[in-house]
């Protein structure tokens, strides 16, 4: 009686040739696939939001979304200067929208709390869920701005 996982010389070719035939069709979709993704890239490359040709100027870089690492007061003053171009009421978006970039959660936070603690700034209201805290300035006098 013959078991069920053995198979003849011929049989063992024949899945191995329809294995070997499969890998090759399955390189040339995926080569086919990358083919048409560069052409792509190239179109888009090429023109502008107005469909213009472009010259073959090189691609911006993406801004980064974390900036690199800041000095001990670094971020401190960056936000401080932020806080001249936000709104009397703002939160931590407005903030990074001035700033160019998204710092690090938790100093942001530092520096927010830090900015309370010595009047600049005060509390409007605590956010929850995804609703942002909101922040109100002060003016240098220490009366509440906007009001």
């Amino acid at each position: 009686m013959q078991s069920c996982l053995t198979m003849t010389r011929d049989e063992f070719e024949q899945r191995k040739q329809r294995l070997d035939e499969q890998l090759r069709a399955g390189i040339e979709l995926l080569t086919a696939a990358h083919g048409r993704q560069v052409q792509a890239l190239n179109v888009i490359r090429m023109t502008d939001d107005h469909g213009e040709e472009l010259a073959a100027a090189p691609l911006p870089l993406p801004a980064p979304s974390r900036a690199p690492r800041r000095s001990a007061g670094g971020l401190y003053l960056e936000v401080l200067d932020a806080l001249a171009n936000v709104s009397v009421v703002f939160d931590r978006n407005h903030v990074c929208a001035q700033l160019g970039y998204e710092p690090d959660r938790g100093s942001l936070y530092r520096v927010l709390q830090e900015l309370i603690d010595e009047g600049v700034i005060r509390l409007e209201s605590r956010g929850g869920g995804r609703t942002p805290t909101r922040y109100r300035k002060k003016d240098p006098d220490g009366r509440e701005a906007g009001l």
